[in-house]
């Protein structure tokens, strides 16, 4: 059935949901992006130090522009196909998803109510956003606020080091210290800017959805409307409370 689709969808984008949070206050995740200057000659000693370089660099960051790729893997069902699309992001809880394919679908929230349009369906799923003080967000609107204080958020564990000495990345895993909608993230910094090279999500199940971002712009002037949704005629419009 259509909502069934719809309702899976909008299932996959709430664990993305707190990605796109996490990543709107965090470093650019391509070379050619413009990075606040930082200093570069020694590198942070502790997983401490390395929290507080980040978000002191990007503690500023109040809008996101990239083109992503999404795949999402199951225990039990393996890898999924690949997603793609462009997001927008804005603080403190506005988000934008086009997902342009395999299919076409769009996630976009202004803080207050979410939309779930698939065009396919002829079928838009209206709700409520989970943002604000409501503990089911994982209070990850907090955490766009306030990506400087990772650690106060999160039990943060440096995992390993990949690549050569030229192109080294930091491994973090963010376990949160309170309820979230996901078990853990992971985290690729690069080693120069720290920049974000890639985010996994990984919820109560074990399922993961792994985010890759490139083209990104930090700091676009982005136009509010982007961030609402009008509904084109002939749509179904079914919302989360029935009404």
């Amino acid at each position: 059935m259509a909502l069934k689709t719809t309702r899976s969808f909008t299932t996959d984008l709430a664990r993305a949901l707190a990605l796109a949070l996490l990543t709107a206050g965090a470093p650019a995740a391509v070379a050619t992006v413009s990075v606040p200057a930082m200093a570069q000659d020694a590198e942070p000693a502790t997983v401490t130090e390395l929290v507080a370089a980040v978000g002191a660099a990007y503690k500023d960051v109040n809008s996101l522009r990239a083109d992503f790729v999404q795949v999402t893997r199951s225990p039990a069902m393996g890898e999924g196909e690949k997603q793609r699309g462009k997001v927008q992001l804005m603080r403190p809880r506005s988000m934008r998803w086009d997902f342009s394919s395999p299919d076409v679908k769009l996630f976009v929230t202004d803080g207050k109510t979410m939309w779930v349009y698939t065009p396919a369906d002829k079928q838009v799923f209206v709700t409520e956003d989970l943002g604000g003080d409501d503990k089911s967000s994982g209070g990850m609107d907090q955490l766009l606020g306030n990506l400087e204080n990772l650690d106060e958020y999160f039990d943060v564990t440096l995992l390993d080091r990949q690549g050569g000495s030229q192109k080294a990345s930091y491994v973090l895993e963010l376990v949160p210290k309170s309820d979230m909608q996901f078990k853990k993230l992971r985290l690729e910094l690069d080693h120069r800017h720290y920049g974000l090279e890639r985010l996994v999500i990984v919820d109560a199940f074990d399922n993961e959805t792994d985010l890759s971002f490139s083209n990104l712009k930090l700091n676009p002037t982005l136009d509010p409307s982007v961030f609402t949704f009008v509904v084109p005629a002939g749509i179904q419009v079914v919302r989360a409370d029935g009404l």
